[in-house]
């Protein structure tokens, strides 16, 4: 019973994964309304996983709570750009985004503290993400400041998430995975600059935003079910 327990969230993932199928076929195929649903339901199901790790990790209670959080937030975002690309509807949903790295951020410095070369490379990930930014072929539509604010937040974010690696004796698996979901992240959202922002993007790269971006939250959700050391 215990192990059933300790597994359940790989269920929750799996039909993260099968609602991820749905919404890229309704979106291929130009379904509107199946595409918000089934979005929702494959990012209520990454939350899901995520609660199952909170429960799991009472012993690191200011983790599993950051981590949960963040998760929660990352819904929210998901079904804010569901229902606008370029808005007001869009900051919120960017902001929700950011909120959520803040969290994860949170959550990966109270297992390894930050540290001076942490920001360093935060900094220069950040003039690498603003390089492409302004260099890039891309119509922002006056969201420019917008991204370059989620870009800070982001870089931070991944940069932490690979100096775990420093801390690894205290859950060598969960950190591995945390590194991959947040290198994962990175990835989804420059994807995603291109399906938003770029000219003339063909919908698959939206379908290649959603299939990496969920696999980062399957590993983050991976993660947190992880026991961790204190």
């Amino acid at each position: 019973m215990k192990t059933m327990k300790a597994r359940l969230y790989l269920v929750f993932e799996g039909w993260m994964l099968v609602f991820l199928l749905a919404l890229s076929i309704a979106f291929l195929n130009d379904f509107f309304v199946g595409t918000i649903l089934f979005k929702t339901a494959a990012s209520l199901f990454f939350v899901l996983a995520g609660v199952c790790g909170y429960i799991r990790n009472r012993e690191n209670r200011r983790f599993s709570r950051f981590m949960l959080m963040g998760f929660i937030c990352c819904m929210a975002g998901d079904v804010f750009l569901a229902l606008d690309s370029q808005g007001m509807i869009f900051v919120i949903g960017v902001a929700s985004f950011a909120a959520a790295h803040v969290l994860f951020a949170a959550a990966f410095c109270s297992i390894c503290a930050a540290t001076k070369a942490d920001i360093a490379m935060a900094f220069a990930v950040f003039v690498c993400l603003v390089l492409v930014l302004c260099l890039g072929n891309f119509d922002f539509q006056g969201l420019l400041p917008v991204l370059i604010g989620y870009a800070a937040v982001i870089s931070f974010m991944v940069v932490k998430a690979l100096s775990l690696w420093r801390c690894r004796q205290k859950g060598q698996y969960g950190v591995m995975l945390i590194m991959l979901g947040g290198v994962l992240f990175l990835l989804s959202d420059v994807i995603l600059l291109f399906w938003l922002f770029g000219i003339d993007a063909a919908k698959e790269v939206q379908v290649w935003n959603w299939v990496v971006y969920y696999l980062a939250q399957g590993c983050l959700t991976a993660a947190l079910n992880k026991k961790w050391g204190t």
